[in-house]
């Protein structure tokens, strides 16, 4: 048999300083993952804003362009064409924005410029739920907050008499958390 000698074990020293050594190793793991875990819902949140932003993007530039172009956009609304969508009605852009008097509700929105001021879901002025485009409530999407902007090209404000051929189109997306992502899109006079 082998005899075992006094220096074959671990002190209590060693023993000591691998605890020590453990506990500060776990502990910043610990601290990274827990990070990560926080992120991981910052990350959910994003992914259904832009899920959310792409929907409304997605509904809006199905829309034409102007409440005076035609229906496919041919021929473009520009105030020069001979061609005009409404008989005995000239063609021309129009000089405000956010929908006719009659156009009541998301059903009713024919072009872009109805959207403008279009504020909806949690924390809105009008304390509008999220709709869809056929106006049924949106699940999945509760404490989100939608807010869209529509302005010429190249103007800060919808009313402007600098008109062009495109119309910039924001969707503004409040987040759960207090984020808010604006996301852009560009509807062009064709």
């Amino acid at each position: 048999m082998k005899k075992l000698t006094p220096h074959a074990g671990f002190t209590l020293v060693e023993m000591i300083v691998v605890i020590i050594i453990l506990a500060v190793s776990l502990t910043a793991i610990t601290t990274i993952l827990s990070s990560n875990t926080a992120s991981s819902a910052n990350t959910f949140f994003e992914t259904r804003a832009i899920e959310l932003a792409q929907a409304y993007s997605d509904e809006i530039m199905a829309h034409r362009f102007d409440e005076q172009s035609a229906l496919d956009g041919v021929p473009p609304c520009d105030g020069l064409s001979t061609d005009d969508p409404v008989p005995s009605s000239p063609c021309t852009l129009l000089a405000s924005f956010g929908g006719d008097t009659d156009e009541t509700s998301r059903s009713l929105y024919d072009d872009v410029d109805d959207y403008h001021g279009l504020d909806e879901g949690s924390g809105s002025a009008t304390g509008a739920s999220l709709l869809n485009a056929s106006g049924t409530t949106r699940t999945g999407y509760e404490n989100f907050r939608v807010e869209v902007s529509v302005t010429y090209a190249g103007d800060l404000a919808p009313l402007s008499a600098a008109k062009t051929d495109s119309k910039k189109i924001v969707v503004s997306i409040s987040q759960p958390n207090a984020q808010r992502l604006d996301f852009t899109v560009y509807k062009s006079n064709f």
